[in-house]
């Protein structure tokens, strides 16, 4: 069976069980890169969209799309010191994992959590091995 056959099988498979089916080569999921909108293989990846006094920067992706993505990059923290404010950004060298994709209010799969592992420094009282819940896009 071609390719293209295959796809149009799962698809009518799919709307007539209503089950949803990722149909790009590597997986159709996303995450939200900037607050407003879900992007595939963003440069970047703000974690609290409410203050952004933490975000994930200088990203080099080495999966996408699956089950997980995985890449590495640089965790960016404000001191906030003397208050967040004036604080100062500070950067950590970091390996990540995205995973628990699940649909946001467009239907369409977001990464929801991102396990980071920071591979030299560390802010301060923050473990080597963390996670943090990610969101849907808020625009």
């Amino acid at each position: 069976m071609t390719v293209v056959r295959r796809a149009l099988l799962l698809i009518g498979l799919a709307a007539l069980t209503g089950a949803p089916i990722a149909l790009a080569a590597g997986g159709s999921n996303r995450v939200v890169g900037n607050c407003d909108k879900s992007e595939v293989k963003p440069s970047s990846i703000i974690l609290a969209c409410a203050d952004v006094n933490n975000y994930v920067n200088k990203i080099h992706w080495r999966a996408f799309g699956g089950p997980t993505a995985s890449g590495s990059g640089t965790f960016v923290e404000n001191t906030c010191t003397p208050s967040c404010v004036a604080g100062k950004f500070k950067d950590y060298p970091i390996t990540f994992t995205l995973s628990q994709a699940k649909p946001c209010f467009d239907e369409r799969n977001d990464y929801r959590l991102i396990a980071i592992t920071f591979t030299s420094d560390r802010p301060p009282k923050t473990p080597v091995h963390t996670k943090e819940e990610l969101f849907c896009p808020v625009g």
